[in-house]
């Protein structure tokens, strides 16, 4: 990686001759080899061409903690690179000359008229060629040492990049977009049977869309661009902004001092006694915003809340003493808790309500009670929150028909409760929801719901009412078997409680040998075999549908398996192209022409008109596009401060009319929209869905001034999702954020914006997602809070596809309840598939050792952020291999770490390598080898971090996607956010909401 003539005992080829001297003889020799005519009006230099060999460039001693290392040519005018150095043969004629150090500034390359050779030829000048007053001379690269060839050939391919680029950019206008696939059509018809072009596009695995090489190389790009005879014609294009080219990039862009959060009067209330109240300010919207506000909020069928309600001792003087009346099936009771419930409860300080179901006179004429419990908000999840509607109560699910009973002799007396009113009277209870004590959340109250699962008649078994013949369905596992199997019902019996049902096997896992006679390799995971063996089985061993549709062989062999079924089984879709057949007990696959007719596909996946999304602190979309992949939204409007995060957007968004990116801060955003401004800004009434990963800094474990005035203005950020929530009013809403949300350090942030969206009239549910339970190689955990309109089907938690991993997962949860309960806790259950190994982010990747290079043709973003200093290298070299996950600690544990190479800081997780077949540690914004707080990021094989290609995939990034800015800046969107393939779950758990709806039900709410 260091120049040779750096290398201890090295000694070079031929004697060293200075540059200046090499120039001497070979301008001497030049003028024997060509008769010129002396023109004394001749003033321009007649230009010498020297070929160089054997050569080697790297960076300047200069540039101390890099200096004489090996430098890819395209670097050339970047920082660490405005000079450089070579080592070479320099020869013309008879007369040649080894030289060493020469520095130089200069590169250019030829052939660039020539549109019909697709190869370039490049040439640098040394500062003392430059300044020679005889001659412009030119050393032409020619042959490079070995150890220097695969650097060579790497820029070979970027100049050739450059000259393709240029010449598409000579006859009209090029964005970004035109590079997916226009740009590869201009290169086919250019060059269709060029074998040296097609050798070029092999090198690049013969992709057709060359945006994210673009993008890697645009500062090289650009200048090539403006260096040409005519560079007005190509500093013009567009696609230098999209990418944020530094010469077009404003480097000193404007920035805002501290600013307040904007919320509406509403949420404000909620807020502003939390520990971050102080940096919120309300704002009310204008009289036509309130108008449309309202309006919105009829149509959707959310309550007229009153601005104030009767305190509790006020309405507790609204309970009516029963004396000696009956206690009637359709009373709410109150009940008097005791001293061992209050115990048990921490936070109840008042009666206890309970919707009378049924009654029993008992021998003594006492009636025993058999009821539902009604929950205060103080003993739900939302305890230690501030709830504005002190007069509203929760229907549960929570009934007593297992507890000790209730009697008459204990009840208080009655209330008279609203049950679901058109307005909400302030001086009496009121129901509107129901409370789910599994999961703890607050969903729609339906008439039904007051009669308890105990008390409610069935006439037809769960198993008739749930499946029917043909449906595709998870079978349990077994004893001695972990995982579910996909099957198909073919028959139910009802009378004897079994179904027959359709053996599939995994094409991967159970028909390896048989594959590899049709040539089959590199299989999904999530590919079947249909077999005609059936089994007769219990009704209760099937656990959920799944879905399976026909895909033709055409489309498997040529890697067209129709999206989303090309996820490796996210979502829980499979597909089946192949049938085992059986033949004299020789079994063999074939290729199928369709499904049995009985099979019920799924192979329409998505809304024909979509919900219309905004997405608030979107990143570089990676939440965005997730969901937007589940088929039921499409976002119109992106709201983000970063700039490379909005261009990223860009990059990736699919219809670019429909889309509106708003570059700035939210609280303008808002504040512009509660004044009714629509210059770029969504208008009430348009606004379907509403996404947001709230800036997670403020909450997270490594967050050491949780009440500095950063943090405490990033924390009450959490707000502005509530804020946008009141004024648009969705249909539905997902907000993601890391897990400490909910911890008392947050100050119960996730329990205050819960009871904020609950008080509003939203349904709300709220749970962990582990992104290696989608099918990520990455261990990333992320609390997710979702919300429905009154009367949706609610966006329920997608069940697991992949099961955890070997490593330890500790018990987490999103709070603790009232009784010491912990709600909506992590949860373990078997799943189809394996979790996926940390290896697999590399698969297909070269070796890139250091990767001091910084350039991987076939995969442009597979390099690091930081590369290692030759200490560090040094030091990266003593970290062993095994047993896996070893870091520095384990490796001066062990001796191996030379006494100058020993470091005094921190220690902790630092120089750590990743366990292969675990997972990989979340990514971060940024990736620090020597970082001791953080998790793993050291390669479990190479001497170096993880790359941004192997980073972008933990994510669920899909290779072709670009990402805009330096490489920190890409890392930074690439870890700042969900994972994708979490988002395509929450996408696909969207969807099937939507569905669910009624007939009536229309995007547009």
């Amino acid at each position: 990686d260091y120049a040779q003539s750096q290398a201890t005992g090295w000694s070079p080829p031929a004697p060293v001759t200075p540059e200046l001297k090499a120039i001497h003889d070979i301008k001497i020799e030049w003028k024997k080899r060509i008769q010129t005519t002396h023109n004394e009006h001749k003033r321009e230099k007649q230009r010498l061409v020297v070929d160089l060999h054997n050569f080697e460039i790297y960076r300047s001693p200069d540039y101390e903690k890099r200096a004489y290392e090996l430098a890819c040519l395209h670097f050339l005018g970047l920082p660490l690179n405005k000079k450089l150095c070579f080592d070479g043969f320099v020869r013309l004629g008879n007369i040649e000359h080894y030289v060493q150090g020469v520095p130089f500034q200069q590169c250019s390359i030829k052939d660039y008229t020539d549109k019909q050779n697709p190869e370039v030829t490049s040439y640098i000048q040394s500062e003392i060629a430059a300044n020679d007053k005889e001659y412009d001379i030119w050393y032409r690269l020619t042959q490079p040492t070995p150890q220097y060839q695969r650097l060579q050939d790497a820029f070979l391919w970027i100049a050739q990049l450059g000259k393709h680029v240029l010449h598409y950019m000579e006859s009209a206008s090029r964005s970004l977009a035109c590079f997916r696939e226009d740009f590869h059509t201009f290169l086919k018809d250019s060059f269709s049977d060029n074998r040296d072009f097609e050798k070029w596009h092999a090198t690049f695995r013969n992709q057709v869309d060359f945006r994210v090489a673009v993008v890697t190389y645009i500062e090289y790009l650009y200048k090539e661009a403006s260096h040409r005879p005519n560079p007005n014609q190509f500093i013009g294009q567009p696609l230098w902004v999209e990418c944020m080219a530094k010469p077009v990039t404003p480097n000193n862009l404007r920035k805002t001092g501290p600013e307040q959060t904007v919320a509406t009067p509403t949420v404000y209330a909620c807020f502003k006694d939390m520990y971050f109240g102080k940096q919120i300010r309300p704002q009310a919207p204008s009289k036509e915003v309130l108008d449309k506000q309202e309006t919105r909020k009829k149509k959707l069928g959310f309550l007229k809340t009153p601005s104030a309600s009767l305190s509790y001792a006020d309405l507790s003087k609204t309970c009516q003493p029963y004396g000696e009346s009956q206690v009637m099936v359709g009373d709410v009771v109150a009940v008097v808790p005791d001293k061992e419930d209050s115990k048990l409860w921490k936070y109840t300080k008042r009666n206890w309500l309970a919707y009378v179901q049924r009654t029993q006179t008992l021998d003594n004429g006492i009636q025993q009670l058999f009821v539902v419990w009604l929950y205060w908000p103080h003993d739900t999840n939302i305890a230690k929150a501030y709830y504005p509607l002190e007069n509203e109560v929760f229907l549960s699910d929570h009934c007593n028909c297992t507890e000790r009973a209730l009697l008459s002799t204990e009840v208080k007396g009655k209330y008279d409760i609203d049950w679901c009113p058109s307005i909400i009277n302030a001086k009496r209870l009121f129901v509107r929801q129901k409370y789910i004590t599994e999961g703890s959340s607050f969903v729609s109250m339906k008439d039904n719901d007051k009669t308890c699962s105990c008390h409610k008649e069935t006439t037809r078994s769960p198993c008739a009412t749930t499946y029917k013949s043909g449906d595709t369905v998870y079978l349990k596992p077994s004893k001695n078997h972990q995982l579910l199997e996909p099957v198909v019902i073919q028959q139910i019996d009802q009378k004897k409680g079994s179904v027959t049902v359709r053996k599939l096997l995994r094409l991967e896992r159970d028909c390896a040998e048989l594959a590899k006679n049709l040539h089959r390799s590199n299989i999904a995971p999530n590919e079947l075999v249909l077999t005609d063996e059936y089994s007769e089985t219990k009704s209760d061993r099937l656990e959920r549908h799944c879905s399976i549709r026909f895909v033709s062989k055409s489309d498997v062999t040529t890697n067209k398996v129709p999206f989303p079924y090309n996820r490796q089984g996210a979502g829980h879709l499979w597909f089946i192209s192949m049938g085992l057949s059986v033949k004299d007990d020789q079994k063999r696959l074939v290729y199928l022409r369709r499904l049995p007719c009985n099979v019920r596909q799924r192979t329409k996946i998505g809304l024909d008109t979509k919900l219309r999304g905004v997405s608030l602190f979107g990143g570089g979309g990676v939440l965005d596009r997730g969901l937007e992949e589940g088929g039921a939204v499409e976002f119109r409007t992106v709201v983000d401060s970063s700039q490379h995060a909005i261009r990223t957007q860009q990059a990736n968004i699919n219809n670019h009319t429909t889309v509106c990116l708003y570059c700035g801060s939210v609280n303008t955003f808002l504040d512009s929209a509660l004044k009714g401004d629509t210059n770029f800004i969504v208008r009430v009434g348009d606004v379907d869905f509403i996404a947001a990963g709230c800036p997670c800094v403020a909450f997270s474990g490594l967050q050491q001034n949780p009440l500095s005035l950063s943090s405490l203005q990033n924390a009450s950020l959490i707000s502005t999702f509530c804020s946008f929530v009141d004024l648009y009013r969705p249909l539905y809403g997902v907000l993601e954020n890391v897990l400490n949300i909910s911890s008392e350090r947050a100050g119960s942030a996730l329990s205050q914006m819960v009871a904020c969206l609950v008080s509003l009239g939203y349904q709300v549910s709220h749970y962990i997602m582990d992104s290696w339970n989608y099918g990520s190689a990455q261990r990333r955990s992320r609390a997710v809070v979702t919300i429905a309109a009154p009367g949706l089907q609610p966006i329920v938690q997608p069940y697991h596809t992949h099961s955890r991993s070997d490593e330890e997962v500790r018990s987490r949860s999103l709070g603790q309840l009232p009784n010491g309960e912990f709600c909506a806790g992590r949860q373990h259950y078997p799943t189809p598939f394996y979790h996926v190994p940390a290896e697999t982010v590399s698969s297909g990747l070269p070796n890139i050792g250091y990767s001091t290079a910084q350039t991987c043709i076939p995969y442009p973003d597979h390099r690091i952020p930081n590369v290692p200093t030759r200490k560090d290298r040094a030091l990266l070299d003593c970290i062993p291999k095994e047993p896996p996950g070893c870091g520095y600690k384990e490796a001066e544990d062990l001796g191996l770490i030379p006494l100058h190479l020993r470091r005094k800081r921190e220690i902790g997780k630092s120089y750590q390598r990743i366990k292969k077949d675990g997972l990989v540690p979340t990514i971060t914004t940024g990736a620090s080898i020597s970082d001791s707080r953080n998790g793993a990021v050291m390669h479990w094989e190479e001497p170096r971090t993880i790359s941004l290609q192997e980073a972008r995939r933990a994510q669920g990034i899909p290779d072709a996607e670009p990402i805009i800015g330096t490489i920190r800046d890409q890392w930074r969107i690439a870890g700042n956010g969900v994972d994708r393939k979490v988002g395509f779950a929450i996408g696909l758990g969207l969807l099937q909401a939507v569905e669910s709806n009624d007939l009536e039900f229309t995007s547009t709410g």
